[in-house]
């Protein structure tokens, strides 16, 4: 398969995937079922995508580990959040809606869930940055910005279809992540930083149940 083949095969495969992870509310009513869905739809899929289309570049974002981006990351994200959500904030007059999950948040969601969940997310992000990045010839603040978009609108359920308020809050994020991914060349970088954002963002939630 040509580069450009693989590009657009891995690409819109993993669209695809974002797009059905969408739809396992209507696909699965039962309660139970759809958790067990959600937890690994994303992290399974768009894992093997990735791993047969682009097999050892796929095993290569395994093989690197930064603990410099990571010391770097965490703050980095935290201060974008931070800024971009007071700058929503002063937009709309009112604070950002808060996640769906912080419905359903205990301290055995964290541990059971959150990493699996942050893992299924990353193996769409960075695939999709990568295919637009390496494979189409995009220059990577092109492939880091549609990625960025993509990633943000599907939040959209999670943020109650507020689109305005995900396309200022979240793509910055993602943007920082990706470039953490770019650094460093490494998945285990951008998960631990997104784990690690998501769980201490949680904090104030679980310390009051």
């Amino acid at each position: 398969m040509s580069e450009k083949k693989q590009g657009f095969s891995l690409a819109f495969g993993i669209i695809l995937v974002g797009i059905l992870y969408q739809l396992l509310p209507i696909l699965f009513t039962v309660t139970p079922v759809l958790d067990f869905f959600s937890i690994f739809f994303n992290a399974v899929l768009a894992g093997s995508l990735s791993y047969l289309i682009l097999k050892n570049e796929f095993i290569d974002w395994f093989k690197h580990f930064s603990f410099k981006w990571i010391l770097i990351g965490i703050p980095t994200l935290f201060l974008t959040s931070l800024l971009f959500g007071n700058l929503w904030q002063l937009i709309a007059g009112t604070p950002p809606s808060a996640n769906s999950v912080n419905d359903s948040l205990t301290w055995s969601y964290v541990v059971t869930h959150i990493p699996i969940m942050i893992l299924g997310e990353e193996l769409l992000s960075i695939p999709l940055l990568y295919s637009t990045w390496k494979k189409w010839n995009w220059k990577f603040w092109q492939a880091s910005l549609f990625c960025s978009i993509l990633f943000a609108v599907w939040h959209l359920t999670a943020y109650d279809f507020n689109l305005l308020q995900i396309l200022v809050t979240i793509i910055p994020s993602r943007l920082v992540l990706n470039y953490l991914f770019k650094k460093s060349h490494s998945i285990w970088v951008t998960w631990l930083v997104h784990v690690a954002f998501d769980t201490l963002s949680f904090l104030p939630i679980l310390l009051l149940r």
